[in-house]
């Protein structure tokens, strides 16, 4: 046995090789080694709630997910700990927020982001389920092929130096040229943007997912835990290019906000609406990194200071 154990070694050298490699450069955190990550992707940020379960905590999509929580504590006057993620679907925010509530962690406070496009029925992804599995099972982590590129990334930006991206920009004349060598009105990043949210929008229609909101909320208020559903602001050319060409803006202001504020009354929760109603005085060109994504220097500060301050007043 010992025989075949040293004829056997050397086929197992690269196996442990690339796991010490992985474990050394994977960006979530999931060992539990480093003393933190900037990862925002869901399995970072669900492991770190799994490691130490904050009381007062963030659901949403990448809108939330850069906010500087330094800033969010000092605004506040309480910690928060933040598990949005890049791409949630209204079905994956619900679903988080059920896992934590079962988690038998105690909870002071949800802050929970939805939007015109995370409430549309044709934006539906369901990585749950997916996302469970790989918490539970090391080997399945360690195996997933996006979370290996992940680390050869996090290796080649560790090696060359390059910093974590931030969603901001000093825009140059350059940047105000269209395809066509045309002048923009702002920059391209921007003006583009509306055209990716287009083929989502054409057939816009409220998600199956929507009254699981009003359960939530029910949940929430049996618990004893405060409630705050929040519609982060979009850019003016989302509103006028694709809100309302296709009908979104009646569909919201006639039937979702008003069943919203019906559930705020009868369950108690608030119901914080940058999108529509309360849309925040900003300069679009300098201030939203593209149309929904706030500048996170020049945008996302102002909007975390009137978001916190409110979450203050209660």
């Amino acid at each position: 046995m010992k025989h075949i154990l040293r004829r056997a070694a050397p086929l197992f050298l690269p196996v442990l090789v690339w796991l010490a490699f992985f474990i050394a450069f994977e960006p979530n955190n999931y060992f539990g080694l480093k003393p933190a990550t900037s990862s925002t992707q869901p399995v970072a940020r669900v492991r770190e709630y799994q490691a130490d379960p904050g009381r007062n905590l963030i659901l949403g999509d990448s809108r939330l997910a850069h906010i500087d929580m330094d800033q969010a504590a000092r605004v506040s006057g309480r910690q928060w700990q933040n598990l949005a993620f890049g791409g949630a679907s209204l079905k994956e925010t619900l679903d988080l927020a059920d896992y934590i509530l079962d988690s038998g962690n105690p909870v002071d406070e949800l802050v929970l982001s939805v939007s015109f496009y995370t409430l549309n029925q044709n934006y539906n992804t369901d990585r749950f389920q997916q996302l469970e599995t790989t918490l539970e099972n090391p080997v399945a982590y360690c195996l997933n092929l996006e979370y290996n590129v992940n680390a050869l990334t996090v290796f080649l930006d560790t090696v060359r130096g390059t910093p974590d991206a931030v969603e901001t920009g000093e825009w140059g004349p350059a940047d105000y040229v269209g395809d066509d060598g045309e002048t923009l009105p702002v920059h391209y990043k921007l003006y583009v943007y509306p055209q990716s949210l287009i083929p989502r929008c054409l057939d816009w229609s409220l998600s199956d997912q929507f009254d699981r909101i009003a359960q939530l909320a029910q949940r929430c208020r049996q618990q004893g835990v405060t409630l705050t559903v929040v519609l982060p602001p979009m850019a003016d050319n989302v509103l006028t290019e694709v809100c309302e060409p296709y009908g979104i803006d009646t569909a919201m202001e006639q039937q979702v906000l008003p069943q919203l504020k019906d559930w705020a009354g009868e369950y108690g929760f608030r119901l914080l609406d940058y999108e529509w109603e309360d849309r925040p005085d900003f300069d679009d060109d300098t201030q939203f990194y593209d149309g929904f994504h706030l500048d996170e220097v020049h945008g996302l500060p102002q909007w975390v200071e009137m978001l916190f301050s409110q979450l203050k007043q209660g």
